[in-house]
């Protein structure tokens, strides 16, 4: 049983010059913002499903679909630039690629260095299981007592899973895949992995009978339990441009689009869609009210029209 893919964490591609570009549609009515290429995003990835990729010469994936969307609306065509992770930060800030994108999770590092989007969903700590476990809406910490929990090596959550109150055993392992052959064969009770990730495997291979349960935030264990921003990171002096695509953001939520394009690509649970009760952002590049503050502080213009 192999599984295409790992978490964005630990998955890295090959960086190169290969830049591989979809078709462009022009809208009348929006005006014409400064990118790397002429009516085109270029777009730093790392090339991983369910949130971006290439497929027969087009862009496939949650995040790149909302991206693409929002794009059409500006009159731009999207072009994907694909490398390591660690150098999607830095092509932004250099100005080599427009958007960050794919599963990004909004840090105050980041939003030091480059503008940050609202949220295009929030991606939570989830536990996969077989299908027959008696958990459907939410796990506790406390749910882990006398069973096996398992995760990759090297995964910040580490250190919280093994203090885990009454946990049986705690598994680690090179990747994803062994984690979550061990749970479709029974040898596992529970795994923490990618979220998106794995509801993408559910999604392609619906025989393995497995399901994934938020886990319930708990102040005891933040880095096991805390649920992220998942946003998109701009060039920090291209006010006009990341104006445009947060209002893309906000139509988005507003018609509820987000969700839709997520549920093409098995990340469907409703928890994707709620927000975390405390906001990180206030105070490091929002404040209470949503505007922008921080390095890239300035006076948002309205590019709302142009998402009608």
């Amino acid at each position: 049983m192999a599984i295409c893919g790992s978490s964005r964490r630990g998955f890295m591609v090959g960086m190169g010059a290969t830049v591989l570009t979809v078709s462009r549609r022009s809208a009348l009515a929006a005006p014409t913002f400064k990118t790397v290429e002429q009516g085109v995003l270029t777009l730093a990835n790392s090339n991983e499903m369910p949130m971006i990729a290439m497929e027969d010469g087009k862009l496939i994936g949650s995040d790149a679909e909302i991206i693409t969307t929002i794009a059409k609306k500006l009159g731009l065509g999207v072009k994907s630039a694909q490398m390591e992770w660690s150098a999607t930060v830095q092509s932004v800030k250099s100005g080599r690629a427009d958007v960050m994108l794919g599963n990004m999770g909004w840090t105050p590092a980041r939003a030091q260095a480059l503008l940050i989007t609202d949220a295009i969903y929030y991606a939570g700590t989830f536990v996969c299981m077989k299908q027959d476990k008696p958990f459907t809406n939410n796990f506790t910490v406390n749910d882990v007592k006398g069973r096996s929990i398992g995760t990759v090596t090297g995964f910040t959550i580490v250190p919280e899973m093994k203090k885990l109150p009454g946990v049986g055993e705690v598994k680690l392992y090179d990747n994803s895949d062994g984690c979550v052959r061990d749970v479709v064969a029974g040898r596992l009770d529970f795994a923490v992995l990618d979220g998106p990730l794995v509801d993408y495997l559910i999604l392609k291979n619906p025989n393995w009978n497995l399901k994934q349960v938020p886990i319930v935030a708990d102040p005891a264990f933040p880095q096991l339990t805390s649920k992220q921003h998942t946003v998109m990171g701009m060039n920090q002096e291209n006010f006009d441009l990341f104006d445009a695509v947060n209002a893309g953001v906000k139509w988005m939520w507003q018609t509820k689009q987000n969700a839709e394009l997520m549920r093409k690509y098995g990340i469907s649970n409703p928890d994707y869609l709620v927000a975390p009760e405390k906001n990180p952002r206030i105070g490091v590049d929002r404040d209470a009210a949503g505007n922008v503050i921080g390095p890239g502080a300035h006076t948002a213009k309205d590019f709302s029209s142009l998402f009608t």
